[in-house]
């Protein structure tokens, strides 16, 4: 017999009223021929089999280039990794969280300390093992001692197995939110193995089986004939390439590719010319400034911070890089204008405000500021840089933003000044806002040593926002948070690009997603 949600909570003991809404039992509802509902196709669809799609990605793993091993899912060539791996959960393209190998989960109780996973049966690993509890043991275990993800490091404390397929989180802290952190791109469920070798064959329950990786380049893949989604995938090989931009649009043109991915806005018009159809997300990463206050820099400051940010013309960005005049800009934090909790600045762009705080630390005829270096992660982001280069100079200000190739650069990046590593800047993806926040109590660099009464205050509150099992009050508390962020200016957000593909026309259902490590190749088709 059905119950009802708040039967179920009853059962479990836990009390509706402390629950507030009763957000926090999850599942994704069958469809009539037992595909969960989420990977329900477009009505009317026909879905035809075979084929092979090979796409041309412009915006590699950061992490390419510091191990040999792209069977490694943290080494995988473009953060795309939902081809051959799946983790416990998805977050769709509305920004709702599904569940992958996890069919359901819940909060044993209201201190939101506990979570309870249940995983699918009947799931198979590429090397026809049945997926079980054990392997998401080890899985998750290895995540945290290889440090896969520091939004769920920083909480954890152990995850034990419930039976076969039961999984049991205890966390340090209440977290509200924390299932969102087992959607992430890298912290997928492989075969269980001894700690030097789990993670490291390739072996995943993703729609396609690898045969060959070159992590600096490229993979081939074929059709996984067990994938736990009846009937998927459609196609029988799929490949990927890590090119750059023009090299994606001449490959595009002469057929090598039939899709690429992250395109460059300017050349989108020129992918529609070669017969092309471009797909553009909701939103996608925004770029982030990370400025380390425990050096002797003069932006040690806030006031500094502050004019810098003052002083970046992100509505000409909208305008020149992406022909998107009136879009979002950011707002100091992490979090995306995606986000309904998003909190804008009073002001975001004012020369003359920013040239009065400069006189105000010292500095009244302009300063010049040491060098940020940055990857070019996506094809547009030095077009981006440059005009927040010479959008600076108008009040006074003079930093160089200095490209270097994304082959090492994160070990460029961090082999000075631990934990927090030279100036910088990088790419933000959009989450949640308890993981957006959450990167300035636990993400060294994005941190950038902030110190201080503010920032106290910041920890504080948000050690009590996750902790809120009401969603509503949870959502007037994130907006605080931003506000005692842009208060002093830890670093600096640009603002958002919008994730864009192209494909062509005998290429179906192929979307591009906001948080592009949540692509998905499973629910795609060729016609022709």
């Amino acid at each position: 017999m059905a119950i009802t949600k708040r039967e179920f909570l009853q059962l479990l003991g836990l009390s509706t009223s402390a629950l507030g809404m009763q957000t926090f039992l999850g599942g994704s509802p069958a469809a009539a021929d037992g595909v969960p509902a989420w990977a329900a196709l477009p009505a009317g669809s026909t879905p035809k089999t075979g084929g092979k799609l090979v796409y041309g990605q412009t915006y590699p793993n950061w992490a390419v280039g510091t191990s040999d091993n792209g069977k490694h899912p943290y080494y995988w060539v473009d953060l795309l990794t939902r081809s051959i791996w799946n983790s416990l959960l998805w977050v769709d393209h509305d920004y709702n969280l599904q569940g992958e190998l996890a069919e359901s989960w819940h909060p044993t109780d209201d201190t939101l300390k506990v979570w309870d996973f249940k995983l699918r049966e009947g799931v198979m690993f590429h090397n026809g093992k049945e997926m079980t509890a054990d392997d998401g043991v080890a899985s998750i275990n290895a995540h945290i001692a290889q440090k896969g993800s520091g939004f769920i490091n920083k909480w954890f404390e152990k995850v034990e197995a419930q039976g076969k397929y039961g999984l049991r989180f205890t966390l340090q802290a209440p977290y509200a939110e924390f299932p969102y952190a087992l959607a992430e791109y890298r912290i997928v469920i492989v075969p269980a193995a001894a700690p030097d070798l789990i993670l490291t064959d390739g072996i995943g329950t993703g729609p396609f089986k690898l045969v060959q990786v070159d992590n600096r380049r490229g993979f081939q893949a074929v059709r996984n004939e067990n994938y736990w989604l009846k009937g998927r995938p459609f196609i029988d090989e799929l490949e990927g390439y890590v090119v750059n931009s023009q090299t994606a649009i001449n490959g595009f043109r002469s057929g090598q590719f039939n899709a690429v991915f992250n395109i460059d806005p300017t050349t989108a018009a020129q992918f529609e010319g070669a017969g092309g159809i471009v797909h553009k997300s909701k939103g996608g990463d925004q770029f982030l400034i990370s400025m380390p206050k425990n050096l002797d820099i003069a932006w040690n400051d806030p006031r500094i911070r502050e004019a810098v940010s003052l002083s970046i013309d992100r509505e000409a960005i909208n305008t020149i890089v992406y022909n998107d005049p009136g879009s979002w800009v950011g707002n100091d934090t992490q979090m995306s204008g995606l986000n309904r909790e998003f909190q804008p600045r009073d002001k975001a762009y004012d020369v003359a405000a920013a040239r009065k705080l400069l006189a105000e630390a010292g500095y009244p005829n302009g300063i010049d500021l040491p060098p940020i270096v940055f990857s070019a992660s996506f094809p547009e982001m030095p077009r981006v840089m440059a005009i927040a280069v010479e959008s600076l100079k108008k009040a006074g200000i003079n930093m160089e933003i200095r490209e270097m190739p994304t082959d090492g650069f994160d070990a460029y990046v961090k082999q000075v000044n631990p934990p927090y590593g030279r100036p910088s800047a990088g790419v933000v993806g959009p989450r949640n806002p308890a993981i957006n926040l959450g990167r300035l109590v636990a993400n060294d660099v994005e941190m950038g040593a902030w110190k201080g009464e503010k920032a106290d205050a910041f920890a504080k509150l948000y050690a009590e926002t996750i902790a809120e099992p009401s969603e509503e009050k949870r959502i007037d508390m994130y907006k605080k948070l931003q506000k005692i962020v842009q208060s002093d200016t830890p670093a600096i957000v640009l603002g958002g690009r919008r994730n864009m593909l192209a494909h062509t026309a005998g290429i179906k259902n192929l979307k591009s997603h906001s948080q592009n490590w949540s692509s998905r190749f499973d629910d795609v088709w060729i016609e022709s």
